[in-house]
């Protein structure tokens, strides 16, 4: 089994996965970007942020609260594993919160 076979497969027609209106070479995808943090992550064996992010990376979000479990996990992935992340990964955590909190800041309201 190679990490590729791990990644997790986005629903389509999932909100998550793209931004309502933008082009699509310029959306943000938030499956890809976690499911490319979690293989490099399993490659070099990083198992702090893997702990933050598995238990509520279910990869299909059906209801909200799986959504805000997700925002709280990357929220405390951002904050507390900042010596177990390089700087790339941290951008890319950094991208997907604030995705993932503006998608649900304007469902909310």
């Amino acid at each position: 089994m190679t990490a590729s076979n791990l990644a997790i497969e986005p629903v389509r027609g999932s909100s998550l996965s793209s931004v309502d209106g933008t082009p699509q070479s310029m959306e943000f995808n938030l499956f890809k970007t976690l499911d490319g943090l979690i293989n490099g992550w399993c490659e070099r064996r990083a198992l702090r942020p893997l702990a933050y992010l598995l238990p509520a990376y279910s990869g299909v979000f059906v209801h909200t609260d799986q959504q805000f479990q997700l925002l709280e996990a990357l929220k405390n992935l951002n904050r507390l594993s900042l010596n177990h992340l390089t700087l790339e990964e941290l951008r890319l955590v950094t991208e997907a919160l604030d995705f993932l909190d503006q998608r649900l800041r304007t469902r909310v309201i």
